[in-house]
């Protein structure tokens, strides 16, 4: 039976002709192109590429590649921006069911089945293949967004021809599908995966080739990996010499090894590199990230603990964890193990599990998930507790031993002690020491404390292990009569080690350019307060007139409640004069527009989940709880009714407990709001510990909560109980976070209620002037939010030369290392501008959000960025100097290096500077400055 579909054939044909007769032309100038190319470099630069046909797509990852190859089914579109291209894969020579458009494949074109792989083979003699995947495959894809095609089952034409004229027409058959695509889209990218009997005919359309298996191959019949036997290798590079020799194609090898084995990947990809081909080592269904020509660095460590009912992540102890995590680099993820559902099975990008848990909380689903990511090599840190009896089978997996000789513990000696321990409270050998007191021991282990009883019995309960490590309690933490909590380890140290992070360039999120960033935001509580001045004037009036007009050159982000100034509010009558002094106060320029909710939750998990006490929330008339009146609501009412022409709501505080579930966290996105607050950094004199600084922000769900830098003037006054200058104690706290470490910015955090007492105005005005003294970089609260999103979105990997590839930072633009790491290689980087040392370390300054660093030993050589107090925007590397801008909100100060036979100009203008060693320092009276330029003499 004739099958007749009409896809515009003769069109078509006429495009596939004038393609194929190219082809030919084409040919006839490859002599001459070869003799030409035979002492030239490469024709085709080799990128780095990716595959990866899981479900999800993980984009971020993938886009540190120059090419990423994905299953178009897992993302229906390609991402927009970046440098990433993305080829959609493609299979020509067979169907399987699951694709849209295979019922409408004419039976008469299936001309065997593939029954390993549950597809069918195409015969590619029809005349009218070539239009059906032009048409049906390749058009919505292209519509789509990709502009790159993997073309795969360039082969399977094998399985169906039996003579040599047979092969003879599926091979002509399968060029005019080929020449099709390129006919209908001339400038589209394709790689052909092997197709190595048409190569001689269709490599001038090809961007690259790929091949599998070899070094590592997957037995698909015997289902297990294997080695590649040398014949078959020496057949290999007998079809791919005219590819890498004679066309010039960069070619790509698959090779495939178990996922769990990140070694034999890493090894792979490096043995395949070193053959000179661009490597991909993965998994046989290409469904987990693999190794390629970059080493990914994973950045993620899992948080596992065991809730108590009622409990929120935010109670958690891990949140100091997860802090120190922060500042070595990492991103966290807390996991409450009370819900198995939560623990992930794919930890491709997974650098260590940490686990805290009450004793036997840790059920045997539990135990089997910890045994299967021990097997894979992921370190694993056990703190306080293991959570589950350590069997004979479980003291043997982890090379550990336990005596039961412990009972009638009465004295206990320190028989060696790291100085890890005695980190932030001293080590005491009684009282609870002697209670915990067990046998246990490590073998082949790194033993920071060995304690001995009186019964000669050894303790060792903190090692660092081949698997990872442990610290039992109460040897992590030390609660005080006063319920706050100190460091017994150094968790810096400890963890680092048990924990195998190498020492990475770490996104910083505490500086920009070199200086300390300064951001200060404002809750809309008590806006509507009477200020106890002459006139009693609203607290935020006088907030507009005494702070933000009179610190006219600093970016703050300013709240309201709706529910306190609106007129379907609590105060009706007062509405419109409340809402005239928020437009004023909009109005500024150096005010950023943010809400504080409608109806200002107490407590968002149980409000969120329909909860109806009005303990929840304030009890506004008429009201009963929604979140989205709370969130997209109350923006769309600023907006419309408070913001000046051209500024709308960019950021939602969170109010209360500042606890939102995940749904709140999405609407808020969703709404196209940055949100931030919650994370208590309260350290101070008083108060002088690590356990009082708070992570940069957590996960819920899939969804990001960014906390703020510190904490507000509430905590610094008794809960607004007094004393009531109490917030200028604030300074401390800035001061412990600046020194040994830099942990935090500086963020000037209060309410409106601040400028109801003279008392705590005076606080604020001294912390302003305190804040502006020291060198920092100005910026609106959504900045800081956007880079503090860059921390947890960046990723990291670095090829076999040691240089670092950084993308997806976003808005965050410093790395931080230590001096020994090096200095940056102005020449060989891209995209990094310099570099400033303090504290011992050394933060890098990057021009964009997708960075090549490459480290040196010594000095750079070439002019380079110092630091500057602004935004640095337009970074150019000219033959003789440098070009950018920046744009900051107080008199630019900034200083280059190696520029001292250099001319700065800004707008044409010369511009002296004053010379300190190596640097030259620049002063200049405006904010901004769009044309700074450095000439240089050679």
């Amino acid at each position: 039976m004739k099958i007749s579909i009409s896809y515009s054939m003769p069109m078509l044909n006429q495009q596939i002709h004038a393609a194929m007769i190219g082809l030919l032309v084409n040919a006839g100038r490859m002599l001459l192109l070869w003799l030409c190319l035979m002492a030239s470099p490469l024709l085709h630069a080799s990128p780095s590429v990716a595959f990866y046909y899981g479900n999800p797509v993980p984009v971020d990852r993938l886009q540190a590649y120059d090419w990423a190859v994905v299953e178009p089914a897992h993302l229906p579109s390609p991402p927009k921006g970046g440098n990433t291209q993305w080829f959609a894969y493609l299979s020509l020579g067979e169907i399987t069911a699951d694709r849209p458009y295979a019922k409408d494949v004419p039976a008469a074109w299936k001309a065997s089945r593939n029954i390993a792989w549950g597809s069918w083979v195409i015969d590619q003699t029809s005349d009218e293949w070539p239009a059906f995947v032009v048409n049906r495959m390749v058009d919505p894809l292209w519509k789509a967004g990709y502009r790159g095609f993997f073309l795969d089952t360039l082969d399977s034409w094998q399985m169906i021809a039996k003579t040599d004229a047979e092969r003879q027409k599926q091979i002509a058959g399968l060029m005019r599908t080929i020449a099709a695509i390129k006919a209908r889209y001339p400038e589209a990218r394709l790689i052909a995966n092997r197709g190595f009997e048409v190569m001689d005919k269709i490599h001038p359309w090809l961007s690259a080739v790929a091949f599998e298996s070899y070094f590592q191959g997957w037995n698909a019949e015997k289902r297990r990996y294997q080695p590649v036997s040398e014949e078959d290798r020496r057949w290999l590079d007998g079809q791919l010499k005219p590819i890498r020799e004679q066309y010039r194609l960069p070619v790509i090898a698959i090779d495939y090894v178990p996922p769990a084995d990140k070694a034999l990947a890493l090894a792979t990809a490096r043995k395949l590199r070193q053959a000179g081909f661009v490597p991909w080592v993965a998994d046989p269904l290409l469904g987990s990230m693999g190794a390629g020509a970059l080493e990914e660095l994973p950045r993620t460590v899992l948080l596992l603990y065991s809730g108590n009912k009622g409990d929120t992540p935010l109670d958690s102890n891990m949140q100091y964890v997860a802090t120190i995590l922060n500042y070595l680099g990492y991103r966290h993820r807390l996991i409450d193990v009370t819900d198995l559902s939560s623990l992930p099975e794919n930890l491709d990008d997974t650098a260590g599990i940490i686990s805290s848990f009450a004793e036997n909380k840790a059920d045997v689903p539990l135990q089997i998930w910890l045994k299967k990511q021990i097997d894979r090599k992921i370190p694993w840190v056990v703190l306080n507790d293991f959570g589950f009896p350590l069997t004979p089978a479980w003291l043997k997996r982890l090379g550990l031993t336990s005596s039961s000789r412990v009972l009638g513990t009465k004295q206990v000696t320190i028989v060696k002690q790291s100085a890890a321990l005695g980190f932030e409270t001293s080590l005491q050998a009684s009282g609870d020491i002697k209670s915990s007191f067990s046998g246990l021991t490590a073998a082949n282990a790194e033993v920071l404390l060995e304690l001995q009883n009186n019964q000669g019995v050894r303790y060792q309960p903190v090692a660092i292990t081949d698997w990872g490590g442990y610290a039992m309690a109460p040897f992590v933490f030390r609660t005080l009569p006063d319920e706050t909590n100190r460091w017994v380890i150094d968790p810096f140290q400890f963890l680092a080690r048990a924990l195998r992070l190498p020492a990475l360039p770490v996104p910083d999120v505490t500086t920009e350019n070199g200086r300390r960033i300064l951001i200060s935001h404002i809750d809309g509580d008590g806006f509507v307060s009477q200020a106890e001045m002459p006139g009693s004037p609203p607290a935020g009036e006088v907030m507009l007139k005494e702070i933000l007009q009179k610190y006219s050159n600093l970016p703050i982000t300013v709240s309201v409640i709706e529910g306190e100034i609106g007129a379907e509010g609590l105060y009706p009558a007062k509405s419109q004069l409340h809402e005239k002094i928020a437009r004023q106060i909009f109005a500024l320029p150096n005010v950023e527009i943010a809400s504080h909710s409608y109806s200002h939750p107490f407590k968002w998990q149980p409000a969120a989940t329909g909860e109806t006490s009005e303990d929840y929330h304030l009890s506004i008339p008429g009201y009963s709880f929604d979140l989205d009146r709370e969130i997209a609501g109350t923006a769309k009412y600023i907006n419309t009714r408070l913001a000046p022409t051209g500024k709308k709501t960019r950021v939602l505080l969170w109010t209360g407990d500042c606890d939102p579930p995940e749904v709140a966290v999405r609407k808020a996105r969703q709404a196209r709001l940055l949100n931030m607050n919650a994370g208590d950094t309260v350290i101070s004199k008083t108060l002088p510990t690590l356990t009082a600084v708070a992570p940069i922000g957590m996960y819920k769900g899939n969804e990001l909560q960014i906390f703020a830098p510190n904490q507000n003037e509430n905590v610094y006054t008794n809960n607004w109980t007094g004393p009531f200058y109490g917030y200028q104690r604030v300074i401390e706290t800035f001061q412990m976070t600046e020194s040994p470490r830099r942990l935090k910015p500086i963020d000037i955090y209060y309410h409106v209620y601040s400028a109801s007492k003279k008392a705590s105005l005076n606080a604020l005005k001294r912390v302003y002037d305190w804040a502006v003294a020291q060198p920092v970089t100005p910026m609106f609260a959504s900045e800081y939010i956007e880079r503090a999103q860059g921390f947890f979105g960046m990723n990291l990997s670095r090829t076999f030369d040691g240089r670092y590839l950084i993308s997806n930072t976003g808005a965050l633009r410093t790395l931080r290392l230590p001096v020994s790491a090096g200095y940056p290689d102005m020449t060989a980087s891209r995209n990094v501008a310099g570099f400033h040392d303090s504290q011992g370390v050394r933060y890098i300054h990057l021009s964009t959000d997708n960075a090549e660093l490459a480290l040196r030993p010594d000095k750079p050589s070439s002019p380079y960025l110092a630091y500057a107090n602004a935004k640095l925007d337009d970074w150019t590397v000219l033959p003789k100097g440098l070009k950018f801008k920046l744009q900051g909100w107080v008199p630019l100060r900034f200083a280059l290096g190696k520029a001292q036979a250099c001319r700065l100009t800004v707008a044409g203008k010369p511009v002296n500077g004053r010379f300190d060693g190596e640097l030259v320092h620049y002063q200049l009276p405006q904010n901004a400055a769009s044309e700074i330029k450095l000439v240089c003499q050679r």
